[in-house]
This record gives C-alpha cells, sequence and structure tokens, in this order.
C-alpha cells in the first residue's frame, strides 16, 4: 500500500511539475499576448521535449493555435495553426478522458473544431463531392457528442447534434458507404427521433436488414418504424423480407399467421399471392406442389379481391391461376391423347393363325388397355372445364372492371390486352369441346370467342 500511494504522489507531483513548467505560457496567454506564448511554449519545450507529450503540453498547444487562428494577422503568419490545434486536440482526447485540463485551460477548441468541420461538410455536400463530405460530417459528429455529453453545451437535454448525424447518414449514403450510413441512421432512430423528414432513414434501414438478411435488426426496426409513422405502409418491407428471406413454408405460414390475427391488408394479400403464384416456378418443385402453391395463390387473391372488388389485377391473377391449373390438365387430356394414337399404330396386326377364341381374347385385351385410357380422359372432364369455367369468372371480372374506362394505365392496359385473348383462348376450347355435341352450346361460345377475339387488336 505504501509503495502504491508513493506512485501516486509521484504521479500528482510530476502533473503539479508540467504545470509549474507551463504556468509562464498560461500566464501570458491570459493576457491575450499569443504570438509571446507561443514562444514561451516553444521555449520551455526546447528545454525539455518530453513536456510536448504530456497532457498539458498538448492541450495548451492547441489552445494556444486555437488563439492564432481567431487573429488573422496571426494566421497569416501560421497558416497552419487550425490544424496543428485539430491534430492536438485529437491526441489530447486519447490521453485525458476526463477531459479535466482542457477545463481549466478552456474547451472552445472543441467548439469550433465541431463548427468548422459542419460548415466544410456542409460546403463540399452542395458540390455533391459525398467522399469528403461524409469525412466532415464523421469529425463534426465526433466533436457534437463530446460537446453535448460531457458538458460544453448549455442544452443538457441534448445528447448529439441531429442536423449532423443527417447529414453525416446522407453523405455516407450518397457515397455509397452503408455500413457508415446504417451507424449514422440507426442513432437517429434509436433516439425515436420522428420528423416528417426523417421517415426515408426509417425506410433506409429497414432495406439495408432487408438486404443483409438480418431477421432480428429487421423485425426490430420494423415494429419501430410501424410505432413511429402509422399511417405509412411498413407492411410493403415485411413483404419485401418475407419473398426475398422466406421459404415457401414459412411464407405460408406467415401468410396463414396474419390472416388469422387480421393483420392483412390489400397490398400485403396480393403480394403474398404473387409470392404463391411464383412458387411453381422454382426448380425442383414437382406438380403437386406447384399446384398447392397455385391454390394458395388463389385463395389469396380472392381475398384481395374481397378487399377491394375494383382490384382487377387480383381479379386477373385468380383467372390465370385457374388457366395454369386448366393448361397442366389439358395436357395431361393430350397426353392420353397422344397415348391412345401410339397404342393404334403399334397394335400388332391378327396371326393369320390365330383360332377366332384367341383372337377374341387378344381384341379383348386392347379393349381393356384403350378403355383404361379412355377412363384418365373422362375423369379429367370435370375438373378441366370446372378450371376453365372458374379462369372465365375471374377474367371477365377484371375485364368488366376495366372496360368502360376511357383511358387506360399502361399495366390497365395489360390486363386488358391478355384478358381478351385468354377470354378468347378458353371461349374456343369450350366451343370446341361442344361441337357436335350440343349446336346452341357451340352457337353461343362461338359469339364469345369472336366478341373477345376482335378485341385483340384494340388493346394489344
Amino acid at each position: 500500500m505504501k509503495k502504491l500511494i508513493g506512485l501516486l504522489s509521484l504521479v500528482i507531483l510530476s502533473q503539479v511539475s508540467f504545470a509549474q513548467d507551463f504556468k509562464k505560457a498560461q500566464e501570458i496567454l491570459f493576457l491575450k499576448k499569443i504570438d509571446a506564448a507561443k514562444t514561451e511554449y516553444e521555449r520551455v519545450i526546447s528545454k525539455k521535449p518530453a513536456l510536448e507529450n504530456t497532457v498539458e503540453g498538448i492541450y495548451i498547444k492547441a489552445v494556444i493555435n486555437w488563439e492564432i487562428t481567431r487573429d488573422s494577422s496571426l494566421v497569416k503568419k501560421y497558416p497552419n495553426a487550425f490544424h496543428i490545434m485539430h491534430s492536438a486536440v485529437d491526441q489530447y482526447i486519447l490521453l485525458d478522458t476526463s477531459l479535466k485540463v482542457s477545463k481549466e485551460y478552456g474547451q472552445q477548441p472543441f467548439i469550433d473544431i465541431f463548427y468548422k468541420s459542419f460548415k466544410e461538410g456542409v460546403a463540399l455536400f452542395e458540390k455533391k463531392d459525398w467522399k469528403n463530405s461524409a469525412s466532415s460530417f464523421d469529425t463534426a459528429v465526433i466533436y457534437s457528442d463530446i460537446i453535448f455529453t460531457r458538458g460544453m453545451s448549455t442544452n443538457t437535454k441534448q445528447k448529439f447534434d441531429t442536423i449532423s448525424l443527417m447529414y453525416a447518414g446522407y453523405a455516407h449514403q450518397n457515397a455509397g458507404n452503408k455500413e457508415s450510413c446504417t451507424k449514422y441512421y440507426k442513432r437517429l432512430v434509436d433516439a425515436k427521433i420522428q420528423t416528417k423528414e426523417l421517415v426515408d432513414v426509417y425506410r433506409y434501414l429497414l432495406i439495408q436488414y432487408i438486404d443483409a438478411k438480418d431477421k432480428n435488426n429487421f423485425e426490430t426496426y420494423y415494429k419501430v418504424s410501424k410505432n413511429a409513422y402509422p399511417a405509412e405502409n411498413w407492411l410493403e418491407y415485411k413483404s419485401d423480407y418475407i419473398e426475398k428471406h422466406y421459404s415457401m413454408d414459412e411464407k405460408i405460414a406467415s401468410y396463414n399467421e396474419m390472416i388469422a390475427d387480421n393483420t392483412m391488408n390489400e397490398l400485403a394479400c396480393q403480394m403474398f399471392g404473387d409470392m404463391f403464384m411464383a412458387g411453381k416456378n422454382i426448380e425442383g418443385v414437382t406438380l403437386q406442389q406447384a399446384d398447392e402453391y397455385l391454390s394458395k395463390a388463389q385463395e389469396a387473391y380472392k381475398k384481395t379481391y374481397t378487399m377491394n372488388p375494383n382490384n382487377f389485377a387480383a381479379a386477373f391473377n385468380v383467372g390465370i391461376s385457374y388457366y395454369h391449373q386448366f393448361s397442366v390438365l389439358d395436357d395431361k387430356f393430350a397426353e392420353n391423347i397422344r397415348t391412345l394414337q401410339t397404342l393404334n399404330t403399334n397394335r400388332p396386326a391378327p396371326s393369320k393363325t390365330a383360332t377366332p377364341a384367341v383372337k377374341l381374347r387378344e381384341d379383348a385385351k386392347f379393349k381393356l388397355l384403350v378403355d383404361s385410357v379412355k377412363k384418365l380422359n373422362t375423369a379429367l372432364d370435370i375438373p378441366i372445364l370446372d378450371k376453365v369455367n372458374t379462369a372465365i369468372e375471374w377474367i371477365e371480372k377484371a375485364y368488366n372492371t376495366l372496360k368502360d374506362k376511357d383511358k387506360f394505365t399502361k399495366t390497365e392496359k395489360s390486363v386488358m390486352g391478355k384478358s381478351v385473348d385468354f377470354l378468347a383462348t378458353l371461349y374456343s376450347y369450350k366451343r370446341d369441346r361442344s361441337r357436335g355435341k350440343d349446336q346452341k352450346a357451340y352457337d353461343d361460345f362461338e359469339a364469345k370467342y369472336n366478341f373477345f377475339d376482335k378485341l385483340h387488336e384494340k388493346y394489344n
């Protein structure tokens, strides 16, 4: 213990000794004789070079050079004064975490470094020199943090300079420095600063966490954003995260959860429909899975349409999902027809030496084989017509929603063009299936086909 006390006493005596060395320079500085104070400081350092790197030696250098920056004649004589001051303060901060010496000599160098860095940052920002502007604002933020947290400001409630953080974030964003930008924006959001101008800061954070596949931070700041700006459409970002990073099973589970807790809105529901519709094209998906995803897409699009009966896109997509299912079944039907044709083409000619009984058995065996294939197509008739009729029903809803408009947006015209083409195809299918079976139905479907077919040029 005695040794420890002795060591502390030595440190204190050393600090007192340093203060005594610089006492005359300090007194001259107090009299505002800056050049003389500088000379005295340099005299002390020349006699004891080690003093230059002491806490007091470093900070008094900063103060002397700060005084020089305030005297226009001295600035001309010592043009590097601000740079020397800035470097000295940077060095001092690392050595004196309590900032005790700065309180004795004055803390104005901190404030001037902040103001100068901020002004330079703004000037460079206006010139769109994003890289150097960001660097200046980095410095401004460092010093504003010190000013506001270490009692150098009269504003005791404020913990940082909001404007500096905003500018620093904007400059880094424009410079493409995503990590630094996120750091500054996160501070603003964590501080619950919710001005109208800052809504894009909240959006930026969510986008970065989506891109980074950072689920924890995304979920945290998604909730924060919803609470801060409840009128904004944050669900779009939730849907984007789900679309990019969830498996199909997770997407379906999330959709079911949002339906169950009644948090689903029209836009999100339509986006889920798009996700499920796209699921059928995922590499490695089986026909059964593709059909399950299409059915889920139908459910989502129908719910969307229920929320807004004017949502022509949702209605159209319901119809298209059924059209896809019809196409799959129709391909199976056609494949069975080809199988029948192959069976008939490859049927062996009856043996000339075969007895009538043998021929009857061969005929029966072949008929059994043909009938088994025909039964497959018979079983497909009802499901195919069901898909066709439902596809027509929903595509016509989309068509009828838009048909009376005088002008179309690009999207509306695209939907109209595709709607009339799909409807023409579907009605031609129904027409051909009724050929020779029901003349009235044939004529009705032929009229429908002609009606929509003639509209092709109008909307395409």
